[in-house]
């Protein structure tokens, strides 16, 4: 999948999806220069709130599809994903650092997202995800 300084998608709620849209983004980072360590922030987190919005948000329904947005600059990485789901509360999320909540084997991909990117912000009832990373 071919990734130009702004891209958009409409993709089918699939892991194939995913993997496909997750190797282009990175190839177009490090094509960009882009340090790995940055890479691996990025892709990390994009991976994360594109498998929510699949898992949780589309509850796996081959029907939906996921709206993705990127947009690669010198200085920043701009990424949007928004799901057709029904959202959620962000203030409801329990914890991941907390008590039985360290031995659970999901509920860590927004926690993640938060600490690895620069800027984080949910809207349209947590349906839409915007992230931001600086490069340079």
């Amino acid at each position: 999948m071919n990734i130009g300084t702004k891209t958009s998608f409409l993709l089918n709620n699939t892991a194939g999806s995913l993997k496909e849209v997750s190797a282009g983004l990175i190839s177009a980072l490090l094509e960009k220069g882009v340090a790995e360590g940055t890479v691996f922030e990025i892709q990390l987190s994009f991976e994360e709130a594109l498998r929510n919005a699949m898992v949780h948000g589309n509850r796996e329904r081959p029907d939906k599809k996921v709206k993705v947005e990127i947009e690669i600059s010198e200085k920043d990485v701009r990424l949007m994903i928004e799901d057709e789901g029904e959202g959620f509360d962000l203030e409801k999320l329990p914890d991941p650092t907390a008590g039985d909540n360290l031995l659970r084997e999901c509920g860590r991909g927004v926690y993640l997202i938060k600490h690895m990117m620069d800027e984080v912000r949910y809207s349209d009832g947590g349906r839409k995800v915007f992230m931001r990373k600086k490069i340079k």
